[in-house]
């Protein structure tokens, strides 16, 4: 790594900035407020230091630059450069010149050219690998408020590139929250991590830590990230349009509840049964939290409790997932439960081969005795038992354009 430092006037960034990225993927989004903005404005016409600019140098011809510390800054100079915000209302004078509530536009001259003279100092990073310029801005940015999830974005790795994907999800345009600070990757890290452990466990930001750490080579087409995949097209399909029940403390609850369901109930097309339930359920919560409390159900009470406190704690996500489980089985009658053996036995895979004479029952063709495949006839995902009477012989290929349709 090569880093040389340079000095450039305020309005060449400007003039430039179509060759200069604030939004590489391990940045935060702009998270300034206004009266930010307009202190470092304040502070930039009063001639006061700014902190050095980190560029990344990623082409040669045509120069483009990366910046991997200091967009927040960068974003705030280019928006008053382009009169998209004034300087606060009550910014007290320049040498004498009122800047109160002024555009750019309606700056004196003087004020004008000293500002766009100003010179910015920038670091420019050249003949670097991309796992180094990550380690650099996680190093430059740790004196600062970036949060857990912030720093896990700017990571290496396959398990990261897998979470980053799954927080595009049709399902998070359905939830009632914003994508603040990278929340829909931090709930898709902790869905990955219960997925993997395939248990409820803590889901805190260390333990999501070392999640990215142990996984960093996670193959994106396991069977654990097909199933994470299946759980949230199911949440997607119940919920095909904004829910503002869709909280964000819910959304991992609802993730556990679901992929139980689908483990070992039969759930097909009953999403909008179970949506409905859903929200029923946070509509008679809300009214037990309007009552007066010595009127309150007190189980809602404690569960209210344990989505306000510790919730990401395996304690808390177990009580609210019995919670959510126990109300689940009282308002929604007959599902199915499958069958505990998922795959037929030896032996009854043998009289499923003498049953139908090692033919393949769907292209007629004969089946080696160590090539066939005894097949639920009504799949074992929609409620059929594992059972002789329920198996048929199938040869591989035929098996695997089945699916899971029935015959």
């Amino acid at each position: 790594m090569e880093i040389n430092k340079k000095t450039w006037p305020l309005s060449t960034t400007f003039s430039l900035r179509s060759r200069i990225n604030t939004d590489t993927d391990y940045q935060r989004p702009a998270v300034w407020t206004t009266a930010q903005k307009q202190m470092l404005m304040d502070s930039i016409l009063r001639g006061y230091d700014v902190p050095k600019f980190y560029w990344h140098k990623v082409s040669k011809k045509p120069e483009k630059y990366d910046v991997v510390d200091g967009q927040q800054r960068l974003r705030a100079i280019w928006e008053f450069m382009d009169n998209q915000y004034a300087l606060a209302k009550d910014a007290d004078s320049v040498d004498g010149v009122e800047i109160a509530h002024k555009f750019c536009k309606d700056l004196e001259p003087d004020q004008r050219i000293q500002l766009e003279q100003y010179a910015l100092d920038v670091a420019v990073i050249e003949d670097s690998s991309d796992e180094e310029v990550r380690e650099m801005f996680l190093r430059l940015q740790n004196g600062t408020s970036l949060k857990a999830q912030e720093k896990r974005h700017a990571r290496v790795g396959r398990m990261r590139d897998f979470i980053c994907e799954l927080a595009n999800h049709s399902f998070f345009n359905s939830v009632h929250f914003d994508n603040s600070r990278f929340t829909y990757e931090h709930i898709a890290a902790q869905m990955c991590l219960l997925t993997l452990r395939g248990e409820i466990c803590n889901v805190k930001d260390r333990d999501l830590n070392a999640m990215y750490d142990d996984k960093r080579d996670f193959d994106p087409n396991s069977s654990t990230a097909n199933q994470i995949k299946k759980v949230l097209k199911y949440l997607s399909a119940m919920f095909p349009a904004k829910t503002p029940e869709l909280k964000r403390y819910n959304v991992i609850s609802l993730y556990i509840l679901i992929s139980e369901l689908m483990e070992n109930y039969v759930i097909k097309d009953r999403e909008k049964e179970l949506a409905d339930w859903f929200i029923d359920f946070e509509l008679r919560r809300a009214q037990e939290d309007l009552k007066p409390a010595e009127e309150q159900n007190s189980a809602f009470v404690t569960y209210h409790e344990k989505t306000a406190h510790s919730t990401d704690g395996a304690d808390s996500l177990k009580y609210r997932n019995n919670f959510l489980m126990d109300d689940l089985f009282q308002h929604v009658k007959e599902l199915c439960p499958k069958d505990p053996k998922r795959l037929f036995d030896e032996v009854q895979r043998r009289v499923i081969y003498r049953k139908y004479n090692g033919i393949c029952q769907k292209c007629g063709k004969k089946c080696e005795w160590d090539n066939y495949q005894a097949d639920h006839i009504k799949p074992w995902s929609n409620g059929g038992k594992t059972i002789i009477e329920n198996g048929q012989l199938l040869c591989s290929e035929c098996n695997q354009k089945k699916g899971a349709a029935t015959c």
